[in-house]
Parts: structure tokens; sequence; C-alpha cells
């Protein structure tokens, strides 16, 4: 079964290169993007393109961050659930100082 599924995301991949490279190929107009300064000249399927990447990169990597925290906050209350339940098994024994 995990043959099959990474079998699946190749074909997707190569799917999404092939119609990305067929969408810059068909493109071909060619427009000046001024980004606060004056970038090159630049077709707009290869813009595209760009800025998907980019914009995949950037959610990856703020996903991990959100993930981790995610994670962590649920190891956090399954341990005061331990903690809790050892509570309620062996109290403390309060000491008069």
């Amino acid at each position: 079964m995990k043959g099959f599924v990474r079998f699946i995301t190749f074909l997707v991949f190569v799917s999404t290169v092939l119609l990305a490279f067929l969408f810059a190929v068909n493109n071909t107009t060619v427009v000046v993007l001024w980004l606060g300064i004056e970038m090159p000249a630049a077709s707009v399927g290869v813009l595209v393109i760009i800025s998907f990447v980019v914009g995949g990169f950037l959610g990856l990597l703020l996903g991990v961050g959100i993930f981790k925290e995610l994670k962590t906050m649920v190891q956090i209350k399954k341990l005061r659930s331990e903690v809790a339940r050892l509570e309620k098994l062996h109290p403390a024994k309060k000491t008069t100082t």
C-alpha cells in the first residue's frame, strides 16, 4: 500500500511539473514588475510559477512551526492529565512549617 501511495504521489508531482511547463510555454507575454524597484522583464508563465513555488515553500515553513506547536500543546495536555491522575492516586501529604 505504501508503494502505491508513493507511486500516486510521484504521478501527481510529474503531472504538476508538466502542466507548469506547458503553462510557462503558452504564456510568453513579457511583463515588467515593480516591487519597490523595477524587476527585470519576465514572461507571465514564469512569474506565476515562481510565485507558486515561493508561496508553497513559505507555507511549508510556516506549517512546520504550527504543527510543532500543536504537537507540543497536545503533549503538555497529556502530561497534565497524567499528573492529575497520579495526584489522585497518591495525594501529596501536607506539611506544616
